[in-house]
Order: C-alpha cells, then sequence, then structure tokens
C-alpha cells in the first residue's frame, strides 16, 4: 500500500537567496490540500547553533518576501514552517521557537537523519492533517433491551410538565414495591 503524497512542492525565485543567506542544509516550500491550500516549508540548517540564531530572522524574510506573494488569505494564516534539526535541540530553544506566534506555526522536528518525500509526508500527516491517527472502536455486543411494563405504567402516569418532589418519589416508591413483591 502506497502512502498518499501530501506535499506538492512549489518553485521560488528566492530559494538560492535563502539557501545562501542563512547556511541551509535543507530548503523546500510546498502546499498541502487541507480545508483550502495550507503552505508548508521545510528547513534545516547546516547545524543547530545556526538554526539556534538564525531561525527568527528565517522566518521574518519568509514573511516579508514570500507570504505578500500568497493571494488566499486561508494559505496566509495556515502557514507552517518545519525546523528540522539532526540532534535533540534545548527545551528552551525548541519552547521558543514552536510558542512563536509571528507569522506562522513553527514546528521543530528532531533527531531527523534524512529528510526524503516519506518524512516530509509523516511530518505533515503527524502536525497538519492528523490522518495518522488510528482510532479502533470495539462494538461490544449489548443484551436487548426489554421493557417492563409495571414499571412503564407507573412513568406514564407521571405528569411529565408538572413534576413535582412528590410524584417523583411516590413513582420511585411504587417501582420499589413492586421490586419487594418479586423477591
Amino acid at each position: 500500500m502506497s502512502q498518499k503524497e501530501l506535499f506538492n512542492k512549489i518553485e521560488l525565485e528566492i530559494t538560492e537567496e535563502i539557501n545562501s543567506a542563512f547556511e541551509l542544509n535543507y530548503f523546500s516550500i510546498g502546499k498541502v490540500q487541507y480545508g483550502g491550500e495550507v503552505i508548508v516549508c521545510i528547513v534545516k540548517f547546516e547545524d543547530d547553533t545556526i538554526l539556534t540564531y538564525k531561525w527568527k530572522e528565517f522566518n521574518s524574510y519568509l514573511t516579508a518576501k514570500f507570504i505578500p506573494t500568497v493571494k488566499d488569505d486561508y494559505s496566509k494564516w495556515n502557514f507552517y514552517v518545519f525546523y528540522i534539526s539532526e540532534s535533540i535541540l534545548g527545551k528552551s530553544v525548541k519552547y521558543e521557537i514552536e510558542n512563536n506566534k509571528f507569522s506562522s506555526r513553527k514546528i521543530v522536528i528532531e533527531n531527523v537523519k534524512s529528510i526524503t518525500e516519506k518524512e516530509i509526508n509523516l511530518f505533515i500527516s503527524e502536525h497538519i492533517t492528523n490522518d495518522n491517527i488510528q482510532i479502533g472502536v470495539e462494538n461490544k455486543q449489548s443484551l436487548k433491551f426489554k421493557k417492563n411494563t409495571s414499571i412503564s405504567n407507573i412513568i406514564d402516569k407521571l405528569s411529565l410538565n408538572k413534576k413535582s418532589d412528590g410524584d417523583l418519589l411516590d413513582a420511585l416508591n411504587s417501582i420499589e414495591k413492586i421490586y419487594k413483591n418479586e423477591i
């Protein structure tokens, strides 16, 4: 069974400029169809030190140079940047990146040794479309419900529009009386 391709790469005129300005090992931007076009950027800096110090500048650059070219408001509001790291970043760096609210949703993916189409689709599946979630519901056989005519008759006599504590207590006492007489 082959995995559905989620990521449709788009070519930018500024790709070469981005790669050299930010010392990147990997840069790709594309669209994902999910309620509209979601823009996804995958980026890996040459090392984690550069990531730590240049992610804000990179994000600002994309926001200034690329986002204005996007005409669809849905896409502008659904813009994701995946920051890829070969190692485990410090918690504070990861927290700062992922909780930054400026222009895009940022996700740090750690401990990634290679970036392939399959990996990109897994990132998207796990963090955007959530189509990797498998829900298994166990269907247990339930016993057929059998209506108790004695209890039904007591409930039918209740005035549902004008129920009072006294009416409900009378009904409950009648039900208890029926079951005491059966024992």
